[in-house]
């Protein structure tokens, strides 16, 4: 299977899943359940309740298909669009081929990833294994709170409050490693990993925007919801991280619209066609920098301390290690973003959380920590990416050539979340006015021959 150009340099991609031992689909890349998309079934267990069904597995190879082809087809250098035909194999044909079902899951995928999905249909020769209903966990409570969580500072932060050790939240973890995952002693505890596992076919992955990664924790999150039998689902995200990404673009890239309550909208109504179960997903922070949430998580007496232990940098172990020991990076847009928070909130990190010590540097090698020998120069691009996006969602603020924009946009969210054109408006242009505030109390404090001033005088 070879991947196609079509007219205008969008590349195309065919694949289809197929189960253990089926026929081949010709023109597809085919990707088998069991090897491409595998499921670990103990952590598989941690979703197995009363409510767990066809529709569940079903709906978990959908979003594991979607990141296979996300992963696998490389977005031209000249255009962000590419197209996806993708054929996968259902328990039940008359729920996934109904008009509400296939409308809502469209309208989630190609408004998230800004790319062309068409997304078909089959039967499966026979019930997978992992569908036995039989239960596993008793946890039916409408009253509780499902919170995606990872050892993120928001994640920690926004668990922190909505729960006040009352132990009330579900945690759905999120997160890459075992630090991630809470301590309950040696009770069992639901939703403690992602379920399944993708793995590259022999075209490899190549594409590392990785768009339906929001897919997958908004999908997780309110499959967990539907499990537990709750509708309230809270996403743990700043106003920073939930819009800046849509509010401020980059070069020909399509809107970030991962954590946004416009996506979110679609992923609700897509989770009610599929369950007929009502989810709400709230962003508690929505109207907040990651400052003023870093501010109240380090008063809070009971979680003194904590935050400093929350992980925010976006590179790998091997590019950020320094005497073999692992470091945020300093430089990329989270961790640049950490480090604003971190002096909004009036706290002080060690200079070596980071390895990039010093921002106030006249240059940017010279601002890495002594001996780091991996200053590559995509890292000073990430750098200065992650700098001019801070930098340009502050001026939003106070430019006039946005405002028009920035009326259209607050319409929209007013749309979704149900408030009047004024108040969205009000509150946008608030959460807009203190990054400004805190953005240019960051700047004001660097040295002035900083490499960072350098780069945004330049």
């Amino acid at each position: 299977m070879t991947i196609k150009v079509l007219q205008g340099d969008r590349p195309n991609l065919r694949v289809a899943v197929t189960e253990k031992g089926t026929a081949q689909h010709a023109g597809f890349e085919n990707i088998e359940i069991g090897e491409a998309i595998k499921f670990k079934i103990k952590d598989l267990e941690a979703y197995r309740n009363r409510n767990w069904d066809a529709r569940v597995y079903d709906f978990l190879v959908l979003a594991a298909a979607f990141e296979f082809c996300d992963r696998t087809l490389r977005r031209s250098k000249w255009g962000w669009v590419r197209r996806f035909d993708l054929k996968l194999p259902v328990h039940d044909l008359t729920v996934w081929e109904s008009p509400e079902v296939h409308s809502s899951l469209l309208s989630a995928l190609k408004f998230l990833t800004g790319d062309e999905w068409h997304v078909s249909f089959y039967k499966r020769r026979e019930a997978a294994d992992e569908v036995n209903p039989q239960s596993r966990l008793e946890l039916l409570d409408s009253s509780r709170t499902i919170i995606p969580f990872s050892n993120g500072m928001d994640s920690r932060a926004v668990g922190a409050m909505l729960d006040n050790d009352k132990h009330e939240l579900i945690r759905l973890r999120v997160g890459s490693n075992a630090a991630d995952r809470p301590k309950f002693g040696n009770r069992k505890v639901p939703f403690m990993t992602v379920p399944y596992e993708v793995k590259p076919s022999a075209l490899r992955f190549n594409e590392s925007s990785a768009r339906t990664r929001g897919f997958k924790f908004a999908l997780l999150s309110g499959i967990a919801a539907y499990l537990v039998g709750t509708s309230d689902v809270a996403m743990p995200e700043s106003g920073q991280g939930a819009m800046g990404p849509s509010l401020v673009q980059t070069s020909h890239g399509y809107e970030d619209y991962r954590c946004h309550p416009l996506f979110l909208g679609r992923m609700q109504r897509l989770i009610s066609a599929v369950f007929h179960h009502t989810v709400i997903y709230r962003l508690p922070r929505l109207w907040n920098t990651k400052g003023e949430t870093l501010r109240e998580f380090a008063a809070m007496p009971a979680h003194k301390g904590e935050w400093s232990k929350t992980w925010s940098c976006w590179q790998q172990n091997r590019q950020v290690s320094v005497d073999h020991k692992r470091r945020h990076c300093g430089v990329c847009a989270a961790c640049m973003l950490r480090r604003l928070s971190v002096h909004a909130a009036g706290l002080e990190e060690s200079s070596d959380t980071y390895v990039w010590e010093n921002l106030g540097a006249s240059t940017f090698e010279a601002g890495a920590a002594a001996g780091f020998n991996k200053k590559t120069k995509a890292m000073k691009q990430y750098a200065i990416a992650g700098t001019l996006h801070l930098d340009h969602l502050a001026e939003l603020y106070s430019s006039p050539q946005h405002q028009q924009r920035l009326d259209r946009y607050s319409w929209f969210l007013s749309e979704e979340l149900g408030m009047t054109h004024q108040d969205a408006r009000e509150r946008l242009n608030d959460l807009l006015k203190q990054h400004d505030i805190e953005w240019n109390a960051f700047l004001k404090d660097l040295d002035p021959k900083s490499f960072v001033l350098n780069w945004l005088a330049a």
